[in-house]
């Protein structure tokens, strides 16, 4: 008698599936749209760069001070795009294992956020300020400040998009590739954060770290743009849905 082995089916383990939306692409076009206000509103350099004199500081905020306040609206405007980006691949990625990261990543974005329009909100005080009568050491002042919360932004902005990116990874519902982007630009931007306070106003450390971040911010913007369109072309809750009632019926 011909004996018939029956091979044990290994249960299935259904694919990564990524709820598509636009909420993340729409973040990120807003997000972008701080460039209209940094190539077309003439804000001049605020806050200004290490060094700059006391006089120049005050000639740079009393000759822009219409734009600079301009520009802060601006910014109040398009930067919460980060947040919607963030909030826009949380929903994607769903509510699994990955939503303690990807709350975490929203919120130290909102964080970034926050301290980024605040600098530009206070160079904007500074701005009326220099107009208004106001003396060369409170322009001085508050251009220092201004300085230090922009400073204080690569950190949060590091963390979130390394919370994402881990996220991301853990999901396994993106490219490898692009998850290890978002780590190695998170983690840049961390150590900048940390170390950008310190060697502010030493000008030959501060050309090397300057130039380590720039690579951190193109990798990050490079990270987000394709992310954001992998969410976009991902199937959206209503595709997915179709999937699960067809599987059920077939059943």
């Amino acid at each position: 008698m011909q004996r018939r082995e029956v091979a044990a089916e290994a249960p299935r383990v259904p694919e990564p599936r990524l709820s598509g939306n636009r909420l993340a692409l729409a973040g990120a076009v807003l997000y972008f749209l701080e460039w209209v206000a940094i190539l077309g509103f003439g804000a001049g350099t605020v806050p200004t760069d290490p060094g700059t004199s006391p006089k120049d500081i005050v000639a740079e905020y009393s000759g822009h001070a219409t734009a600079i306040a301009l520009a802060a609206g601006w910014y109040s405007l398009v930067l919460p795009g980060r947040i919607l980006f963030v909030a826009g691949v949380r929903a994607a990625l769903g509510r699994g294992s990955v939503s303690a990261l990807t709350t975490f990543a929203a919120a130290t974005m909102a964080v970034s956020v926050v301290l980024e329009i605040g600098a530009f909100m206070l160079a904007g005080g500074a701005g009326y300020a220099a107009t208004h009568g106001a003396d060369q050491s409170t322009i001085v002042g508050l251009d220092a400040v201004s300085n230090w919360l922009d400073l204080a932004i690569w950190a949060p902005i590091g963390l979130s998009v390394l919370g994402l990116s881990l996220a991301m990874l853990q999901a396994r519902a993106f490219w490898r590739w692009l998850c290890w982007l978002g780590v190695v630009a998170g983690l840049i931007s961390c150590v900048h954060g940390v170390v950008a306070g310190p060697v502010f106003g030493i000008a030959s450390l501060q050309d090397v770290t300057q130039a380590v971040s720039t690579v951190g911010v193109l990798g990050f913007w490079a990270w987000m743009l394709v992310t954001a369109v992998v969410v976009l072309r991902a199937p959206g809750v209503s595709a997915l849905a179709a999937d699960v009632t067809q599987a059920i019926r077939k059943t």
